[in-house]
């Protein structure tokens, strides 16, 4: 009965109507590498919060950050990358999320080399996974590592 008298609310008041689209948010697209930028204000927003929380990788000069959604809701991750002769593809990636607490930390124990990060899909067990340069890494203990399955 709800649905119908909400239903008619809407169609009766425009404005009610735009107002309920205009607050609904797209569910974030997964399998797509997460494109990242090294300069600007998301750059600058990552550097701020590696510098504040002592976040190595991303607190490299040349480090750059891009932006996405790992789980269903409002919480947001930063992925990070930055150049480095450790390893052979010339990249090593971080991803960052925030607590509820409001601190920020790195799902995986260390970065990795790597070049590319996307987030799904989900494991049996209907967790968001990461897959990174096509490898998926699922979450154990405090750290996302390599799935076995």
């Amino acid at each position: 009965m709800r649905v119908v008298i909400l239903a008619a609310a809407l169609a009766a008041c425009p404005a009610l109507s735009f107002a309920a689209t205009a607050t609904a948010t797209a569910m974030t697209p997964r399998g797509v590498p997460i494109a990242t930028q090294c300069q600007g204000p998301l750059a600058a927003k990552g550097h701020k919060i590696a510098r504040d929380f002592d976040l190595a990788l991303g607190q490299d000069p040349a480090a750059c950050f891009g932006q996405g959604h790992l789980y269903d809701g409002n919480s947001n991750q930063l992925v990070v990358t930055a150049p480095s002769k450790a390893c052979p593809g010339g990249t090593m990636l971080d991803v960052y999320e925030q607590a509820r607490s409001g601190t920020w930390g790195s799902l995986l124990e260390k970065p990795l080399c790597a070049a590319s990060v996307s987030f799904g899909p989900k494991n049996p067990w209907g967790a968001w996974m990461l897959t990174i340069d096509g490898r998926h890494y699922d979450q154990r203990g405090a750290y996302y590592t390599p799935a076995t399955y």
